[in-house]
């Protein structure tokens, strides 16, 4: 099992209240249910408080980066200790 870091940006950061967290998890997935069962229903809970209802995961509308990759494009699911994934929200704008 691996240490890893998790950094939220914008609109997560801000309903979280906080910027990171750390946690334990053998890969990729795992780490995924481990921040779901610690977020997703808070996160889901501020987003119904503003209007947006989502079904799903955390993952489902987020654009997740584990070390600058995105997770579509890796090819090894493991972890390592002190690798990081980044989470963002879907963006709009131009």
């Amino acid at each position: 099992m691996a240490s890893i870091t998790v950094r939220f940006y914008s609109l997560w950061r801000s309903y979280l209240h906080t910027d990171s967290a750390t946690l334990q998890a053998d890969d990729v997935q795992d780490a995924l249910t481990r921040l779901e069962e610690k977020f997703g229903p808070q996160l889901r809970e501020k987003l119904g408080a503003a209007g947006v209802h989502l079904d799903g995961k955390l993952q489902d509308y987020s654009l997740i980066l584990l070390n600058g990759i995105n997770l579509r494009n890796l090819k090894s699911a493991a972890l390592k200790e002190g690798d990081v994934l980044h989470i963002f929200p879907p963006a709009i704008g131009g």
